[in-house]
């Protein structure tokens, strides 16, 4: 677990800097363009697996979709897809903004190295 918690506080470190930076309007290449592509995923990923917490009884989400790695990660991808979707056919909808596939490859990214450090226990080991 503590692997994953490093992993968690870091996803979370990632997604504060990327977002202060996207409000302050600075460019900063893949930090502002992909970087929260990569990390928002991930970081959903790992709260809905638990993989961060202490185990507890599972809300309604974990239930179904945090089960198993597979589900999970099958259903951050398609959620996360369909947000860029929308942004190609609802440009000015929930979801506002420009339509990039690359966005959707940095998704998969982010979603599969949690998969598989998930799935075959790569963060098990990791500090500590």
């Amino acid at each position: 677990m503590r692997g994953w918690l490093v992993a968690y506080w870091g996803l979370w470190a990632a997604f504060i800097l990327t977002a202060a930076l996207n409000m302050l309007r600075v460019r900063a290449g893949f930090l502002t363009n992909y970087a929260a592509d990569v990390v928002v995923p991930a970081l959903l990923y790992v709260m809905l697996r638990g993989l961060a917490e202490r185990p507890r009884a599972p809300g309604l989400l974990r239930r179904w979709f945090g089960l198993t790695p597979e589900r999970a990660a099958f259903g951050v991808f398609v959620a996360s897809a369909a947000t860029e979707l929308s942004q190609r056919y609802w440009p000015r909808g929930v979801f506002a903004g420009r339509y990039d596939v690359l966005d959707i490859a940095a998704f998969a990214g982010g979603i599969a190295v949690c998969y598989v450090c998930d799935r075959f226990g790569s963060l098990t080991g990791l500090a500590g």
